[in-house]
């Protein structure tokens, strides 16, 4: 998972922008981290990136190596993980 081609990296920010616009749109969900929309983003490739190999290859949707599935909660939950940290922190 370390190697990726071009086309996964693609579909993996892909999948970090729709997952960070549909978090920050959601009315429950509060953005707190540091840098806003720019940093979720990033956390949310970060947690699309590990969510296949922490969730595991399921066979519906995989495109190349990437499944999307996976990716999907991966960032998803690292996105509430790292808000639930920045919550925690400054109180």
């Amino acid at each position: 998972m370390v190697n990726i081609d071009f086309l996964s990296f693609v579909y993996l920010v892909v999948v970090s922008i729709v997952v960070s616009l549909v978090m920050a749109r959601l009315p429950k969900v509060k953005i707190v981290l540091p840098g806003g929309l720019t940093v979720n983003l990033i956390v949310g490739y970060l947690g699309a990136w590990l969510g296949t190999p922490v969730f595991g290859k399921w066979k519906l949707c995989t495109i190349g190596t990437i499944n999307i599935i996976s990716a999907i909660l991966g960032a998803i939950a690292l996105i509430i993980l790292a808000n639930a940290c920045v919550k925690c922190c400054k109180k």
